[in-house]
C-alpha cells in the first residue's frame, strides 16, 4: 500500500468501525488485530486488543507514541510488510488501504498467510454511492463532482471490485456487507458457500466492472444491516 492521500476519516466512521471491530472480536473471541491503511489513526487507537499492528507508509499522527507492549506500528507500504515480516497470525482484519482494486485485493491475498479458520476479514468501501466514487483518484473524483456542481466528499475507489473478486474466486469464503450505519463494509469468514456461483469467472473483466455493473451485482455481496450481520457472525462462530 502506497499513500492514496485519502480523505480524513470522519470522527463518527471511525467510531462506528471501530465499535463494529469490537462486537467481531467480542463474538468471536478476537485478540489480535492487523489494520491495513491507517492514515490519522482514529480507527485503530480505539480499537483495544492484547495485540494490535497497523500497517500504513504515511502515518498522519505521532505514531511512534503509541509503540507500546503488544502494539506495532509500521511505517512502510503493505507489500513491504508481508515480504519482510516473519508471519504473524490475527483474529481479525481490517482492510482499508489504498481504495485500488489491485491492491485491496492483493492485501487480501497476502493476509491469507496471516490468518486461521475463524480470522475474520473487514474490508472498507466495498459500497460506492455513485459512479464518481469509484474513481481511483480522490483529486479525479472531485473534479468530476465539482464539474457537474455535486458537492458530496464520498470516495470509495473501486474497492468493490475487491468483494467481487472475492464473491468469483473463493468459493470456500462466505460474507455480509454490512450497509447500515455509517460506511458500508464487507466482512468475510471462511465458510464454503453451496451457493456459489460466479459472476465473471474473470478478473480482468472484474477489474473493468463499473458503477452500472455493480448496481446490476449488489445483491451478490449480501447487503444487511448491522443486526443481521451480528446474528449471522454468531451463528457462523458457533459451528467453529
Amino acid at each position: 500500500m502506497n499513500d492514496p492521500s485519502p480523505l480524513p476519516l470522519s470522527n463518527m466512521q471511525a467510531r462506528i468501525t471501530s465499535e463494529r471491530i469490537a462486537w467481531i472480536a467480542g463474538i468471536t473471541g478476537g485478540r489480535s488485530y492487523l489494520e491495513i491503511g491507517v492514515y490519522d489513526g482514529q480507527t485503530f487507537t480505539n480499537v483495544h486488543m492484547p495485540r494490535k499492528v497497523a500497517v500504513d507508509p504515511n502515518f498522519r499522527f505521532d505514531w511512534e507514541s503509541f509503540q507500546t507492549a503488544g502494539v506495532s506500528l509500521h511505517p512502510v507500504p503493505s507489500d513491504a510488510y508481508f515480504a519482510g515480516q516473519t508471519v504473524e497470525i490475527f483474529d481479525v482484519i481490517f482492510i482499508d488501504g489504498l481504495h485500488t482494486f489491485e491492491q485491496a485485493f492483493r492485501d487480501f491475498c497476502a493476509t491469507q498467510a496471516h490468518a486461521h479458520r475463524s480470522t475474520v476479514w473487514l474490508i472498507d468501501d466495498t459500497v460506492p454511492n455513485d459512479a464518481f466514487s469509484i474513481e481511483r483518484s480522490v483529486q479525479r473524483t472531485k473534479t468530476l463532482r465539482d464539474h457537474h456542481g455535486l458537492t458530496s466528499n464520498a470516495w470509495h475507489g473501486d474497492v468493490f471490485r475487491t468483494a467481487f473478486a472475492i464473491h468469483d474466486f473463493f468459493p470456500t469464503y462466505d460474507f455480509r456487507t454490512i450497509v447500515s450505519p455509517g460506511n458500508a463494509q464487507t466482512m468475510v469468514v471462511k465458510s464454503n458457500r453451496t451457493e456459489f456461483a460466479p459472476i465473471w469467472n474473470n478478473l480482468e473483466a472484474i477489474g473493468r466492472a463499473g458503477f452500472g455493473d455493480f448496481l446490476e451485482h449488489r445483491s451478490r455481496l449480501k447487503p444487511c444491516n448491522e443486526d443481521e450481520a451480528k446474528v449471522w457472525l454468531r451463528e457462523w462462530a458457533a459451528q467453529r
